[in-house]
């Protein structure tokens, strides 16, 4: 299965708001894809979980474990960030990364 395709039904389980895919295919030689969703701190470990029973052998590294407001899975070539509600505002992934894109 995709592996962007799998992460996102993984978000959607876990009830992740705003899901946003950023595609950096074309400007970074590090990653493809940056996916960001707003979850609570449950619905963060969760993801964790979830990304551990379903795609363990893609995991590269995983920050944030606990209520940090902010969990970053490494899966390669593609990034997913989740964020608490505020602290998503606060770092402002999404206008930053539109504005890299331009």
């Amino acid at each position: 299965m995709d592996l962007l395709k799998k992460s996102l039904e993984i978000l959607e389980k876990v009830n992740a708001k705003d899901i946003a895919v950023f595609d950096f295919k074309e400007t970074s030689p590090y990653y493809d894809y940056f996916v960001v969703g707003t979850v609570n701190d449950r619905a963060g470990q969760a993801a964790i979980g979830y990304f551990g029973d379903d795609l363990r052998n893609e995991i590269k590294h995983i920050e944030g474990k606990g209520n940090a407001g902010w969990v970053l899975i490494d899966l390669g070539d593609i990034v997913v960030h989740l964020f608490k509600e505020d602290d998503r505002r606060f770092y402002g992934f999404d206008q930053r990364f539109m504005e890299f894109r331009k």
